[in-house]
């Protein structure tokens, strides 16, 4: 990664606008796999639930390189992050502050006239920069192993009492603070093994890691509180079962049965299925539902497996209904007894219209057998997809979703063109088909007639 400079600065407002909000201004470079530098950048909360929420995706000024951010009142006195991906940095912003913070390859510094809480900041990354240089660097692979035992060691106390005499006079902040660090730094000494970093063999881990591994069971629950949570527990997963214990699999469906605590194990569970964080996620779901503790989380999981289930073959649809150019209203369950292609596409994507010819081909191949097409089209304007429809007189049954409803949050669709195919019975046949060129696709729906 290249240098990361972030500059955040409350600047000068009217005298009415300043008694309510501060700006924050950010400088922030960042190095993607591609060498290009990051465009955008979050200013984000703690969402409760074991990560991030994003409060402002800030616009960056061409010119000048700083993205800029008003922050109300109800951000201000409070620890916030700003950062992108894996590197975001508490803040604790107060009205009419002056905030530096310089960053890159995890070695973070914040300067200007700092406020205790930043100060906390300031003097803890100070600290744990050593460590940082292992997680944060593309050549942390080739550091000296025995260089991070002796660092681990060296920092086991110095850490600890950090934490324990933190003391800005604010009570709320000191508790927040004091539970979190030590969260940050676990967190800060897996990130090693996600770039790439590891020992030669089990026996050489540092006893620090090897302990580590045999005794967390995640027994705190408040642990879900942090916005660093989740990525927390699949990263240790990952360090502990596929690093340390070369096991084979997905790491994240690993930690659960090591997990003691039975909120934070239903809390996980449910958080890998809904980001679809496993190898077989209606496999997953299945083998966990169990252990969700309440109505609300096995209705949650009820959704999840049924969105699980229609991406695989052999799985049952999603019933959906969305109206027609005319108003009628139209259910996917209507078409039951007939194989169904489902085309969804939008009429500002170039790919989805250059199916179109082949698509008419398509459908008028198969006029008087038991086959449904539905163009499912996720625009927003109305009156430019209706038009579209009535220039090019295009054929089957066209319907519109306003890029809302079923097939976006249920279906979990993220492009388009995308061609789905049920059988007869409602059951999926491909939920991602050969598109109308490909002769490929008249097969599978000869097939299933």
């Amino acid at each position: 990664m290249k240098k990361t400079s972030i500059l955040l600065a409350m600047l000068t407002m009217s005298a009415s606008a300043w008694a309510q909000n501060a700006v924050l201004q950010t400088k922030f470079r960042y190095e993607m796999p591609n060498h290009q530098n990051v465009s955008n950048i979050f200013f984000t909360k703690s969402d409760g639930d074991g990560d991030l929420k994003a409060i402002a995706e800030p616009v960056i000024d061409k010119a000048t390189g700083i993205f800029r951010v008003d922050v109300t009142p109800a951000d201000q006195n409070a620890i916030r992050y700003i950062g992108a991906f894996d590197e975001h940095y508490p803040v604790y912003l107060r009205k009419a502050e002056a905030l530096t913070l310089d960053a890159g390859d995890g070695q973070v510094s914040y300067s200007g006239k700092l406020s205790k809480e930043n100060q906390v900041f300031a003097d803890w990354y100070k600290m744990i920069a050593p460590i940082r240089k292992y997680g944060y660097t593309k050549s942390a692979r080739l550091l000296p192993q025995d260089r991070l035992a002796k660092l681990l060691d060296s920092l086991a106390g110095p850490v600890e009492n950090f934490v324990k005499n933190i003391n800005t006079g604010n009570a709320a902040f000191d508790k927040e603070a004091k539970f979190m660090l030590p969260y940050s730094y676990k967190f800060d000494l897996v990130m090693p093994f996600a770039m790439g970093f590891s020992f030669e063999s089990k026996d050489k881990f540092p006893a620090v890691y090897a302990n580590w591994f045999k005794n967390e069971t995640f027994s705190d629950k408040a642990l879900w509180t942090l916005p660093i949570a989740f990525r927390y527990m699949q990263y240790f997963a990952f360090a502990k079962h596929v690093i340390y214990n070369q096991e084979q699999g997905i790491s994240g469906e690993m930690l659960p049965p090591g997990i003691s605590d039975k909120n934070l194990k239903a809390s996980y569970i449910l958080a890998q299925a809904e980001k679809g964080a496993s190898q077989d996620r209606a496999a997953f779901i299945k083998k966990f539902e169990g252990d969700m503790l309440n109505e609300e989380q096995r209705t949650k999981m009820k959704v999840l497996l049924a969105r699980a289930g229609v991406q695989v073959a052999g799985g049952n649809w999603i019933d959906f209904t969305y109206p027609d150019r005319n108003g009628k209203m139209h259910k996917l369950s209507d078409n039951l007894g007939k194989v169904v292609l489902i085309d969804v596409w939008a009429t500002w994507c170039q790919p989805c219209l250059a199916e179109q010819p082949a698509l008419e081909a398509l459908e008028k191949s198969f006029e008087g057998k038991d086959v449904v097409f539905i163009s499912l089209s996720i625009d927003t304007d109305q009156a430019k997809w209706k038009q579209m429809i009535e220039e090019k007189k295009l054929s089957g049954l066209h319907l519109y979703s306003n890029n809302q409803g079923t097939i976006l949050k249920d279906y979990e669709l993220e492009s388009v063109p995308r061609f789905i195919l049920f059988d007869k019975q409602g059951k999926t046949v491909s939920f991602d088909a050969p598109r109308p060129s490909d002769p490929k696709l008249a097969a599978l729906i000869t097939s299933k007639l």
